[in-house]
C-alpha cells in the first residue's frame, strides 16, 4: 500500500505531527522549497475542462473521480506516460468500448492532436503566476537563499511553464513528470535533499496539500501549509520575517554568531571566575600571613565578579533574542477543526 493511500485512510493520524508546534531555527535555514499549483498559481483544473469538452463533444460521461481516469493520472504526473498516451488511454477506454459507429462497422476517428493543443492552450491561458509570490520568491533569492521549486505535474503542463518562463524563477527545479516519483513518496524528498545537498532542518517546505507536508515533516524540514497570500504572510510574521530584506540572512546570521561570542565569552569568564573564587577563598584562611597575596587575590576576584555579572547579562540578552527572533515556534492552523464546530 502506497503511503498516499495509508494517508487517505487515516489523516488524522498523519496530520498530528503537522499541527504540533515546529521550533524554526533560523540561523540554519538555507532553502526554500515551493510548490506550484495552489500556492504559485491558482490550480484551474484544466484537466477536468478538457474531459468535460470530451464528454460534450462524444457523448461520454467520463470522470476525473474513475478509478481508471484516477490511476492513469498518477501514471502520467509520475512519468510513467505522456499526455499523448493518456489521451489515447481515455478514448480506448471510454470512447471505444461505448461509441462504436455500427452503420460504417468502425470507430469514428479521434484527433488526438486538437484535444492536446486545446489542452496545451487552455492550460497556459489560464495558468498565472502570482506576482506576490512571485516577489516573495525574488526577495528570498537576494536575500541569499536557495528557493527550489518542488512540482507534482504533468508534461504537458510543465512545457507550458517553462516556455513561459516560470521556472527561471527557481534556482532549481524538480518536477514528478520528469523525476518518475511524485509527492508524497518520502523517495521525492530525499532525492531532492541529496540533489541541493541539504539537511531536513536547512528547508522550509510549503504546498497547499497536507498529504505532501507530512513526509517533509517527518524527515525534519518546517513545513507551511498554503492557503493564501495573506495566511502565508501570517506564517512569515510568526518565523519573525515581517520584511524579506536583501540583507535578511546576514542579519540572522550575524544575531546568532553575537549570542554564540557571548555564550562563548560567558563561559570563559565563568570558568577564570570559578579559578580566582577558589584562590581567594585558599588566601583568606592564611590571609594573616599572606596580607599581600590575600589582597591582590580579593581584588581579582572583585574584578572577575564585576565581569561575570557584565557577560552574563549580555549573555542573557542575546540568548533573549535567540529564543524569540531566532527560533521561533511555528504552529499551524487546522482548517478542519474549525470547520466542525
Amino acid at each position: 500500500m502506497s503511503f498516499e493511500e495509508k494517508y487517505q485512510k487515516d489523516k488524522e493520524h498523519y496530520n498530528k505531527k503537522i499541527f504540533k508546534s515546529q521550533k524554526v531555527k533560523l540561523h540554519k535555514i538555507k532553502y526554500w522549497l515551493f510548490d506550484f499549483a495552489g500556492v504559485l498559481a491558482e490550480g484551474p483544473k484544466v484537466l477536468s475542462k478538457v474531459i468535460t469538452i470530451i464528454n460534450n463533444d462524444f457523448g461520454l460521461n467520463i470522470s476525473k473521480k474513475d478509478s481508471f481516469v484516477s490511476k492513469e493520472r498518477r501514471k502520467l504526473s509520475s512519468g510513467r506516460i505522456t499526455s499523448r498516451d493518456f489521451l489515447e488511454k481515455l478514448f480506448k477506454e471510454y470512447y471505444n468500448n461505448q461509441k462504436k459507429d455500427y452503420n460504417k462497422g468502425k470507430f469514428q476517428k479521434v484527433d488526438i492532436d486538437h484535444y492536446l493543443d486545446l489542452w496545451f492552450n487552455m492550460y497556459s491561458e489560464l495558468t498565472q503566476v502570482s506576482s506576490d509570490m512571485e516577489e516573495i520568491i525574488l526577495r528570498l533569492r537576494k536575500a541569499g537563499y536557495t528557493v527550489c521549486l518542488i512540482s507534482n505535474t504533468y508534461d504537458i503542463h510543465a512545457k507550458s511553464n517553462k516556455l513561459k518562463g516560470f521556472f527561471d524563477l527557481f534556482d532549481q527545479v524538480f518536477l514528478s513528470s520528469e523525476l518518475r516519483m511524485r509527492k508524497p513518496e518520502i523517495e521525492q524528498y530525499k532525492y531532492v535533499l541529496d540533489k541541493i545537498k541539504a539537511e531536513p532542518n536547512e528547508c522550509i517546505f510549503i504546498d497547499d496539500k497536507l498529504m505532501n507536508l507530512v513526509p517533509a515533516r517527518k524527515l525534519g524540514m518546517t513545513v507551511i501549509r498554503f492557503e493564501s497570500f495573506d495566511k502565508f504572510k501570517y506564517y512569515l510574521n510568526a518565523l519573525n520575517i515581517d520584511e524579506i530584506t536583501p540583507d535578511l540572512r546576514v542579519e540572522i546570521k550575524n544575531k546568532y554568531e553575537t549570542y554564540e561570542i557571548s555564550k562563548k565569552d560567558y563561559k570563559a569568564a565563568k570558568k577564570s571566575f570559578k579559578k580566582s573564587k577558589k584562590e581567594f577563598k585558599k588566601l583568606k584562611k592564611k590571609k594573616s600571613s599572606k596580607k599581600k597575596k590575600y589582597r591582590k587575590a580579593k581584588k581579582r576576584f572583585k574584578a572577575k565578579q564585576k565581569q561575570i555579572e557584565k557577560l552574563k547579562r549580555k549573555y542573557k540578552t542575546h540568548k533573549k533574542i535567540k529564543e524569540k527572533e531566532l527560533e521561533p515556534k511555528l504552529k499551524l492552523e487546522q482548517k478542519e477543526k474549525q470547520k466542525k464546530k
